[in-house]
């Protein structure tokens, strides 16, 4: 064999093992689903852990266990469809005058962006005031990105107050 040959031999071996492994690691990730908190604070006795704070120290553990209720629910859809994501959703909405919050899985097509859901419409009669969709497993128990950078940009100005006030 010529050197040539060999390095294209050696080339198409390495190109192989790569792909493979591509495709090995693309069937891990489709076996894997994403973990979302399952919860409305409509329902009794949610009201305490699932409201516009998820509090997950306030879930209770002996009835959840007792009536077998699964909290964190695995995103899978049945349709197998290359065009759709799971993404974990939060949305707080106004509902004949209550305020609920829920947390659910939510299948939107890959080629949306994630702040998409911010843009859709509820149903009739119903006020959306908050929606978030996420990527990260139980990433709908966490205070929304919103909430985090008003926090955040809240700082500066708590420090001025003591100086404005003098």
């Amino acid at each position: 064999m010529t050197a040539v040959p060999m390095k294209a031999l050696i080339a198409g071996v390495f190109l192989l093992a790569n792909a493979w492994h591509i495709s090995a690691g693309h069937e891990q990730q489709q076996q894997r689903h994403l973990q979302c908190w399952h919860c409305s604070s409509d329902t009794i006795g949610a009201e305490d852990f699932c409201d516009v704070t998820f509090q997950e120290d306030n879930i209770p553990t002996e009835l959840i266990k007792e009536r077998n209720i699964n909290l964190l629910r695995s995103c899978n859809s049945t349709i197998n469809s290359d065009h759709e994501r799971p993404v974990c959703r939060k949305t707080v909405e106004e509902n004949n005058g209550k305020i609920i919050t829920k947390r659910f899985c939510y299948y939107t097509n890959k080629s949306d962006p994630v702040e998409l859901c911010n843009v859709t419409s509820p149903e009739k009669n119903v006020r959306r005031i908050f929606c978030e969709d996420c990527l990260t497993d139980r990433c709908n128990g966490a205070p929304g990105l919103v909430a985090i950078m008003t926090a955040i940009l809240m700082i500066p100005i708590l420090g001025l107050i003591p100086q404005l006030s003098i």
